[in-house]
């Protein structure tokens, strides 16, 4: 994996590059762009989108960027000491344009919030950040934001919104090539998504009006997102984004360019509107919350439960008979949109066999052990711990929907923002 870490300060990119290292990530190869060498390469950026600009029917760069060839560029947030005139630079200036120029794949920001360790408004971290992904450069030392996995964990603390930053280069360029196919399609349809009424009001009206203001929700096409939204390409640049969408059918490096926008926005989307709200699509703890009678191991132990997060493979801790017969056929299809298994809510909650199953089960003597999922361990523990261990606590979710209301256990050492949303 090669990682590019970008800063005007030679010594704070040395600490996220040793932050890295400290995480003991077999495969990270980390080079540094500092300095005049960063300026330098930014200017290079600039002309490319220049480029772009002047003619974007002939748009096709001929020499490589300082960016291309990475799997994974961070940017420090503050730019301020680059030699450039105008305004003071910051990642959040930069990262929309190396998204889309350059064919690195994702773009981490760091250290825009650094009083903020876990998210309690949204669970996607900073969601008004044009990275990919906001953090700050101390959890750049944990394995467990890399691989995805609990026992990597730095001090237990793993929010479950984290993506693992090994996979989604990868899943990235997935994406692009997915979004690059289907620029004229429709949204939902493409995705397997529900277009319509009563499925379609499992997603929010923050939801149906973030990729594409001006139509309704199954009206949506890829193209509309990269035409409306102005997250990696400024509002003012709408005459040259109309511009490129139009030149995208006839030029593959244009296309390649709009595909990159929009396949990031999509991300965020889905992140910030389906995976957090549980909502149209839920994962294997929260439906197991739900639906415990769906776990393979016995519900009254917690580590069938535990089972249930950290399997990696089909049935995912559930009981295979029911997995295959009834779950397996709501499952989403279009995994480089999700970091784990998703599946269709809506269709799981009318699967009559599976109501029926609920009332079973809920009329039933079986035990259900006391868990709750606690999203900034990435694990399950009891509401009701034993000895002097402080319990999880509840807090209120800023998005809209039935499951807002989740569990932290409140890891020490970490920063909870904001405070407020916790539950008295």
């Amino acid at each position: 994996m090669r990682v590019l870490v970008c800063d005007d300060q030679k010594e704070r990119a040395e600490e996220a590059r040793e932050a890295i290292r400290r995480s003991e990530l077999d495969d990270a190869d980390v080079e540094l762009l500092v300095g005049r060498d960063l300026t330098n390469a930014l200017a290079a950026l600039f002309r490319r989108v220049k480029e772009s600009v002047d003619n974007p029917a002939g748009y096709a760069p001929a020499e490589a960027l300082r960016f291309d060839g990475f799997d994974l560029v961070i940017f420090d947030n503050n730019l301020s000491e680059l030699e450039f005139d105008g305004a003071r630079l910051t990642a959040e200036s930069m990262v929309g344009y190396v998204r889309a120029f350059s064919d690195c794949p994702y773009c981490v920001s760091l250290n825009k919030n650094p009083d903020v360790g876990f998210d309690l408004r949204y669970l996607v971290g900073d969601h008004e950040t044009r990275a990919d992904l906001a953090l700050n450069t101390d959890h750049l030392e944990n394995r467990g934001l890399w691989t995805g996995r609990q026992d990597d964990a730095l001090d237990g603390f793993l929010p479950w919104y984290w993506p693992a930053l090994a996979d989604v280069p990868e899943r990235r360029r997935e994406q692009v090539r997915f979004v690059q196919e289907r620029l004229m399609g429709k949204v939902l349809s493409s995705l397997g998504l529900p277009e319509a009424e009563p499925s379609l009001s499992y997603l929010s009206r923050h939801g149906r009006g973030a990729l594409v203001p001006s139509k309704s929700a199954g009206d949506w096409l890829f193209i509309d997102m990269f035409l409306e939204r102005d997250r990696s390409l400024p509002a003012e640049s709408l005459d040259s984004r109309k511009a490129l969408a139009s030149s995208a059918a006839e030029s593959e490096p244009v296309a390649e360019v709009v595909a990159r926008v929009i396949a990031a926005d999509l991300d965020l989307w889905f992140r910030r509107d389906l995976v957090a709200p549980q909502e149209m699509l839920v994962d294997v703890p929260h439906l197991v919350m739900r639906m415990p009678f769906l776990l393979a191991g016995d519900p009254s132990e917690t580590k069938a439960w535990q089972d249930a997060v950290a399997s990696e493979s089909a049935p995912f801790g559930l009981d295979a008979e029911i997995y295959r017969a009834q779950v397996a056929k709501a499952r989403f299809q279009h995994g480089m949109w999700v970091p784990r298994p998703m599946f269709l809510w809506p269709l799981l909650k009318e699967n009559e066999v599976l109501d029926d199953l609920f009332f079973k089960a809920a009329s039933s003597e079986t035990e259900i052990a006391d868990v709750v999922f606690c999203e900034d361990r990435s694990m399950f523990a009891p509401r009701v711990p034993g000895g002097d261990q402080s319990p999880p606590r509840e807090f209120t979710a800023e998005f809209e929907g039935a499951s807002a209301r989740r569990v932290v256990a409140v890891v020490p050492g970490y920063e909870y923002r904001p405070w407020s949303r916790f539950v008295d």
